[in-house]
């Protein structure tokens, strides 16, 4: 691992200069349709004309007229609140909304399907701060890199796509053991969600879950499948105690990274991907398409409430605002290429959308790895 690591170092300083983020506009199968250009569509008759397009752009078909009445209100509603929205944007670096696929869902019925019941083992927080090994301390890592990718060193596996299964928390835990093992193999091995959705008994598979009951049961089964070879489904599925047996990557334990510190969650994102839960309050997160989300956009909701796991792969900076990069399971053609960027330094101890409350990291100290697929 200390190689890798100080091999991402040079590459990082050597290539500081090259290395950025754009907010622009990231262009997806929607190009034809700006959604910048979205106010323009004001006539009743102009915004069905929008949503025909937008249906074949996206497969979209309905069973009855009725119901395709019905989505095309909706549709209607959302296009309203993501031009008001947008009109309120304060800067070129604050985020954006657009239509996407999920257009013509109500934000509830929405949340029933992609935000599903993120658990949080309360027991096992206050232990940690209790003092034993299971919580970082507090930190500072004067010596980080002011900016970071870890998609630019190899340790994240392309965007996933959850589906309609309320498997977030899966996909959270799934991408931070992709990490550590890339970064102490040096071999990314896109691993399998859809084991743990089967086969973690302590969690609810597409109606929620614990992502520290996710590490565990990677322990308790010295490892975790490939994607390949126990591919993911977006259904609960019955365990297949076969596959179970074919382990691509393994981890020693994990740990929560210090409770409500920015500063330890700069160092932990600087040494690996951190598995993260947030808030997605509202419609913004349904909706964004790119830019800072800010704490605007996680309104009235309360400190430490959160119904969504992510994987925050690295931070930066762009005109003075810092941010972190994070991972969604929401597919590639959501949001920035299935990335979003939170505002981060803003002196809130949970974070904007709570994101400070529970990162988690997995350990890894040794490698008992069967061949990669």
């Amino acid at each position: 691992m200390a190689s890798l690591i100080s091999k991402s170092l040079f590459l990082i300083f050597s290539f500081s200069l090259m290395i950025c983020l754009s907010f622009s506009s990231i262009p997806g199968d929607f190009s034809s349709l700006s959604n910048y250009e979205l106010h323009k569509f004001t006539s009743n008759e102009n915004v069905f004309e929008l949503f025909k397009a937008w249906q074949k752009e996206y497969n979209k078909e309905y069973e009855s007229k009725e119901e395709e009445l019905k989505r095309f209100e909706i549709f209607k509603s959302n296009l309203n609140y993501i031009v008001t929205r947008n009109a309120k944007r304060s800067s070129a670096s604050q985020y954006s909304l657009g239509l996407n696929e999920f257009a013509d869902l109500t934000f509830e019925e929405f949340s029933k399907t992609h935000l599903g019941e993120i658990q949080i083992d309360q027991s096992t927080v206050e232990e940690a701060k209790m003092g034993n090994n299971k919580m970082e301390q507090p930190r500072l890592c004067p010596n980080a890199p002011t900016t970071w990718d870890w998609r630019i060193m190899g340790a994240v596996t392309p965007v996933k796509n959850q589906g309609n299964c309320g498997s977030c928390w899966a996909f959270s835990a799934i991408g931070a053991i992709e990490g550590i093992n890339a970064l102490t193999t040096g071999n990314l091995v896109s691993l399998s969600e859809q084991q743990l959705v089967s086969c973690d008994t302590s969690s609810f598979g597409c109606q929620g879950g614990y992502v520290t009951t996710a590490f565990d049961y990677v322990i308790r089964n010295r490892g975790v499948a490939s994607e390949v070879l126990y591919p993911y489904t977006a259904t609960n599925g019955t365990c297949n105690a076969f596959l179970e047996t074919f382990r691509n990557a393994s981890i020693d334990g994990h740990r929560w990274v210090g409770s409500r510190s920015e500063d330890t969650l700069f160092c932990a994102v600087a040494r690996q991907p951190v598995t993260a839960l947030v808030q997605a309050s509202g419609p913004d997160f349904m909706f964004y398409q790119n830019g800072i989300i800010d704490e605007s956009a996680c309104r009235n909701i309360s400190p430490c409430t959160v119904n969504h796991g992510v994987l925050v792969v690295g931070y930066g900076t762009i005109s003075g605002q810092d941010y972190w990069i994070v991972k969604n399971s929401w597919g590639s053609n959501w949001g920035a290429g299935g990335y979003f960027f939170l505002k981060r330094n803003t002196g809130l101890d949970v974070g904007v959308c709570n994101v400070n409350c529970y990162p988690i990291v997995p350990t890894k100290n040794t490698v008992t790895l069967d061949s990669a697929i």
